[in-house]
């Protein structure tokens, strides 16, 4: 057997491929502009040569690509009031995810929403205890009342002992 050195298939473009053309659909869009998808038959493409094809291949894909899934029989909605509950709520998910098929973006937002309730639960209990303070305190926590004083040092130095002391 005889070798040659050759190029097993040539680099340069092929004459007859000048010729042959893609031919393009001669349709246009809804926006006027002409369709740029390839031909397929009687110089149109496959959705404008099958219209009534076009609406249930969009419902097939829609139908495919849904992502919100009916819940599974048994769900029951749990009351989330405590940071027990969110706990709770929190191991349940967790353990639904190792034991098996879990849907992750539904896992992820459980765990965004948690943390959510978890801020929201611990600024309520923040609030009740202020309120609690401030009723053993005696001071009814308006607007009038402050919390911190912004003055300067120097002014809060000349400050007259008597005024800071009428109350008592």
């Amino acid at each position: 057997m005889v070798f040659t050195e050759s190029t097993p298939i040539s680099l340069k473009p092929d004459k007859s491929a000048k010729k042959q053309r893609q031919a393009w659909c001669r349709a246009r869009t809804k926006a006027g502009r002409p369709c740029q998808a390839p031909a397929v038959e009687r110089g149109l493409c496959f959705f404008h040569a099958n219209p009534e094809r076009l609406a249930e291949l969009g419902r097939q894909g829609g139908r495919k690509n849904r992502r919100w899934k009916p819940e599974p029989p048994g769900v029951t909605q749990k009351p989330l009031k405590s940071v027990a509950d969110v706990g709770a709520l929190l191991e349940e998910t967790i353990n639904k995810i190792r034991s098996g098929p879990f849907d992750l973006r539904a896992a992820n937002a459980i765990g965004f929403l948690a943390g959510n309730l978890l801020k929201a639960l611990e600024k309520g209990r923040t609030e009740q205890r202020l309120a609690h303070l401030e009723a053993l305190v005696g001071c009814k926590g308006g607007a009038d009342i402050e919390a911190f004083d912004f003055r300067s040092v120097k002014e809060q130095t000349h400050e007259e002992p008597s005024a800071a002391t009428e109350g008592d």
